[in-house]
């Protein structure tokens, strides 16, 4: 539990530490503020596509290699999804890099709080 927790402040950390700097970022405008919220959301739902899959692992409904396959393949298949947005919406998050790290602490934040939320409800 004491994991989690952490997990959880971790990810909100991150999300007010990436909401303070996109506010001092003087070229992020609605359309940007609206990506950073997708963004959060497939970081979210990643998160407890993964908490879901540590929970079957971890009541042995899941084999090892199987957790692997879908840790890694939930990560895959979000930077497509990411990389596809940002070619079918460019913007100021997809071209420069104060853009591209705002949106890795949002998605990292994201990220933590899904696995932190599935495991919080699974307990």
């Amino acid at each position: 539990m004491k994991g989690l927790d952490r997990i959880f402040i971790i990810g909100t950390l991150l999300l007010i530490v990436g909401i303070v700097f996109a506010f001092m970022i003087n070229d992020i405008g609605i359309k940007e503020w609206i990506l950073l919220l997708l963004i959060l959301v497939l970081g979210f739902v990643a998160g407890v596509i993964q908490g879901r899959v540590i929970f079957l692992n971890k009541i042995e409904k899941m084999s090892k290699g199987k957790m692997k396959f879908w840790l890694v393949g939930t990560l895959i298949m979000f930077v497509a999804l990411k990389v596809s947005m940002n070619l079918f919406i460019p913007s100021y998050i997809a071209t420069d890099g104060k853009g591209i790290l705002l949106s890795i602490v949002f998605v990292i934040g994201g990220l933590f709080i899904g696995r932190s939320f599935y495991s919080l409800l699974h307990q």
